[in-house]
Parts: structure tokens; C-alpha cells; sequence
């Protein structure tokens, strides 16, 4: 489960952030995480729930958002979102793809005092 290390990774982030610009609350963050990236949303917020356990950081809402995964086929270039069960080009049946978007985890917003 490398939420767990991420979730800890991210609020060391959000502590450093707090601290330099002299924050006194951070009341939300807001990640965007992409459905081919490998982190599970579920998984996500419960480790933020263990990590921020008995820290300032307790009441901090994660709210997540799903970043829909799109690829594009090598074979016949067309663009689409990716079905991960069958990890097929839906026009050509090919199986040569490229993420296109939908593969990182990114912090959209932080909302802080």
C-alpha cells in the first residue's frame, strides 16, 4: 500500500508549505488522481485519516478527485478513454497504447489561512 507513504509524503509537503508562508490553518486539500496512476482514492483517504491522526492536521479535509484515464492507440492514433479491463483501442482492438492523461497525482488546491 504505497498510500500510505504517499499520504505522509503529502503532509510533510503541506507542513513545509504551512510553515514558509505562515500559515496558521490549512483547511483543505484538493488532489487530482488520475485513474491509470496506480493510487487507489479509497486507500488515499483513509491513510490521510492514519497520518494525520492526533497532528494540527486532523480536521484537514483530502478531497479527491478522479482524473479519467486516457490513452492513445499506436497503431490507428485514435484517442480515447481507456477501459481497464480489457486495455484494448476500442476502433482497432490494438493493445499498443499510450497514456495520454489520467497517469500522476497532482495537488490542485490547498486552502489555508
Amino acid at each position: 500500500m504505497h498510500e500510505l507513504g504517499l499520504c505522509d509524503a503529502l503532509l510533510r509537503m503541506v507542513k513545509d508549505i504551512a510553515a514558509k508562508e505562515e500559515l496558521s490553518r490549512v483547511e483543505k486539500i484538493t488532489l487530482e488522481i488520475g485513474e491509470l496512476s496506480g493510487v487507489l482514492p479509497a486507500y488515499m483517504a483513509d491513510c490521510w485519516v492514519a497520518v494525520t491522526d492526533r497532528t494540527e492536521y486532523q480536521d484537514t479535509k483530502l478531497e479527491i478527485e478522479t482524473v479519467p484515464g486516457v490513452a492513445r492507440c499506436l497503431d490507428c492514433e485514435e484517442e480515447f478513454r481507456i477501459d481497464l479491463n480489457s486495455m484494448r483501442c476500442p476502433h482497432c482492438r490494438g493493445d499498443k497504447l499510450m497514456p495520454v492523461s489520467g497517469n500522476d497525482m497532482t495537488v490542485r488546491e490547498i486552502e489555508a489561512w
